[in-house]
């Protein structure tokens, strides 16, 4: 019965701050984009050049940027895509965060957690499309396994494996756990360092694939 008040008040409360985040995200900059296009813009070549990134600076960027943007979707996303921008710029600076605006909560359906899904939409953009296929297939099956959360710079939480790549689960099995609600900062905190160490294990797939 437990279980089951916290799937009901899941879908709930991710449906309130899904709504929320798209109302705050249209407010929100695009990141480091011209209020003038830039003038003739060169072809953009797939897939966009990549530099080495930095798991731990991944994982401190993505904690940081889901309170940021408000969501795990575009916080994984900024940790990735953001990261490249600052480094090499276009095309990754044309890339608006909020795109991933409708992945919090498991796109409001606690489907696919938002982390994962920002952080292989960012795979795919600087992969080729079968390399991009292998890092999500390790990156699903590592999110599986993984006892969430490890990083844990403000809030302490008691960790938890989801056995599945769905948002539902994920959180619903650590509030249990932890006895806490949607709305909590335990949840946030949590979330928040689900969403830094999903970014930082792409990265690391990614070097590695990349020879890196």
């Amino acid at each position: 019965m437990a279980h089951l008040q916290t799937r009901r008040e899941f879908l709930k409360t991710s449906g309130k701050v899904l709504a929320g985040v798209a109302l705050s995200s249209v407010s929100l900059p695009l990141l480091n984009v011209s209020a003038e296009a830039a003038p003739e813009l060169a072809p953009v070549v797939y897939p966009f050049p990549y530099v080495k990134l930095d798991p731990q600076a991944t994982l401190e960027r993505g904690y940081k940027s889901f309170y940021e943007f408000g969501g795990c979707g575009m916080g994984a996303f900024d940790a990735i895509i953001g990261q490249l921008s600052d480094l090499v710029g276009y095309p990754h600076d044309q890339m608006p965060i909020q795109m991933l605006g409708s992945a919090s909560g498991g796109f409001g359906a606690g489907t696919l957690c938002g982390s994962l899904a920002g952080a292989i939409m960012a795979v795919g953009l600087i992969c080729e499309p079968a390399d991009a296929k292998k890092v999500t297939a390790d990156l699903f099956k590592w999110y599986k396994e993984q006892p969430f959360p490890g990083y844990q710079p403000e809030i302490k939480n008691p960790t938890t494996v989801a056995g599945s790549i769905d948002c539902l689960d994920s959180c619903s099995e650590f509030m249990t756990v932890a006895n806490v609600k949607m709305g909590d900062d335990a949840r946030k905190a949590r979330c928040a360092s689900v969403t830094g160490e999903t970014a930082a294990k792409a990265v690391e797939l990614v070097n590695a694939l990349k020879g890196l």
